[in-house]
């Protein structure tokens, strides 16, 4: 099942998405999932707690309109990642194309990039600590597991 979302890129943005998807024969969804997952994993982006959800600045750029078709594990991932970030879907889009763009198409380029399942292995830990509930989000395996695989 896919689940149907829309966002607004700004048009350069959008060119340049498109045309590395297009080199890395990737689809537009494929390419922006992955890269904003490759981002959460390997890189860092500003987190800010107890704030609202921040939006791009208006009438910065001439957008257009992206309708993305998710699978559920992907827009559950990128929920998640709006939720931490604290930015909207386009937001987080254009932060990872404005810092990002060539570490990840320097990792696409790689011999040993081959993980299909990139979203997957999402977990959740909750715990209480001084008698308050929390939640630790997992993008792969939680830490206490794999200090029990051998290595």
């Amino acid at each position: 099942m896919t689940i149907e979302t829309t966002t607004c890129i700004s048009r350069n943005h959008l060119d340049v998405l498109k045309k590395h998807a297009q080199r890395n024969k990737l689809s537009l969804h494929t390419f922006i999932v992955n890269f904003i997952n490759y981002v959460i994993s390997y890189k860092t982006m500003p987190v800010k707690g107890y704030t609202r959800l921040r939006y791009r600045q208006r009438h910065q750029d001439v957008w257009k309109r992206v309708h993305l078709f998710l699978y559920e594990h992907e827009y559950e991932f990128l929920m998640d990642v709006r939720k931490v970030t604290k930015m909207s879907l386009a937001r987080v889009i254009a932060y990872c194309v404005d810092n990002y763009l060539f570490d990840f198409l320097d990792a696409l380029s790689k011999d040993d990039n081959t993980d299909n399942y990139r979203c997957s292995g999402y977990t959740f830990g909750f715990f209480l600590e001084d008698g308050i509930p929390c939640c630790h989000f997992y993008w792969g395996p939680p830490p206490q597991i794999l200090q029990k695989t051998p290595q």
